[in-house]
């Protein structure tokens, strides 16, 4: 049996970042640090932060003093601004491709445009997008059409809305390609390990955006696939009579937890597990 690992793993620059900035505060003495939400989709790496003081909250209930850390998918301007007003130190671990798309967004607000954007509504991404189309109405009557995508979008998905969009009565419409591409990269890799494998393996949080659209390109191709937090969760019956498996990650997973997938795959092929 084959074994082959997509081109793209491993950690992207806006995960591989906030990590940083969140390890380096949690070497100095300083007050209690707090993530607001998980700093990145991936619960292994989130517990490994926590071990080491990362305190993860959904709310800045109770926090009277210390730090703050907003996550790599940012956070809405509500939130932000009572932050400041509570006077709390902040450190703003927001991925840098994500402040893009906010900066598109609070553009299109200042020059009058009816701000559509794609993406999973629960998302903390989309909610802080969101956040800065009000108090306007996101989906009101104008005609100025400008439309963004939360940026670990499907490409796919988000050509096939626009069609539908550009079906409206609109005089403008403006429209922003805010996939990262890192996001594009991986699905490229993956599409490109689906035209010769026979089985796939997605790596990657079950709380993680682009991982889960990893899968679901997997599973509409037809090609067998499975999505896993760890290796402890691969089953040897899963890869019975297979000739190639291909291994594709999310975003946020670290290349030890793909090296690990392939090693008990080998494992599997050769036996030993």
């Amino acid at each position: 049996m084959q074994i082959k690992v997509a081109g793209c793993s491993g950690f992207c620059f806006g995960v591989k970042r906030a990590i940083n900035i969140a390890k380096k505060a949690l070497l100095k003495d300083k007050p209690k640090i707090y993530s607001l939400g998980p700093i990145i989709h991936n619960p292994q790496v989130v517990e490994e932060l926590f071990k080491k003081g990362l305190q993860v909250v959904s709310s800045l209930k109770g926090i009277k003093n210390g730090i703050v850390i907003i996550s790599s998918h940012g956070a809405p301007i509500e939130v932000l601004e009572e932050i400041k007003k509570r006077k709390i130190n902040l450190i703003d671990a927001t991925c840098p491709f994500v402040k893009y798309a906010q900066n598109i967004v609070r553009r299109l607000k200042r020059e009058g445009y009816r701000i559509i954007i794609m993406g999973d509504k629960a998302h903390p991404e989309v909610k802080a997008l969101k956040s800065l189309t009000l108090p306007s109405p996101i989906n009101g009557r104008g005609k100025k059409i400008g439309i963004v995508s939360q940026t670990t979008q499907n490409k796919e998905n988000y050509i096939k809305e626009i069609g539908k969009i550009l079906e409206e009565d609109f005089s403008e419409i403006r429209i922003f390609n805010t996939i990262c591409n890192d996001t594009l990269r991986r699905q490229l890799a993956t599409r490109a390990l689906l035209k010769d494998c026979d089985l796939i393996i997605v790596i990657g949080g079950k709380n993680s955006a682009n991982t889960r659209r990893l899968w679901q390109i997997c599973k509409e191709s037809g090609v067998g696939s499975f999505h896993i937090e760890t290796e402890s969760e691969l089953k040897r019956e899963w890869f019975a009579g297979k000739r190639r498996v291909g291994i594709t990650s999310g975003a946020s997973t670290p290349d030890s937890m793909v090296e690990n997938v392939r090693e008990r795959i080998k494992k599997f092929n050769k036996g030993t597990l």
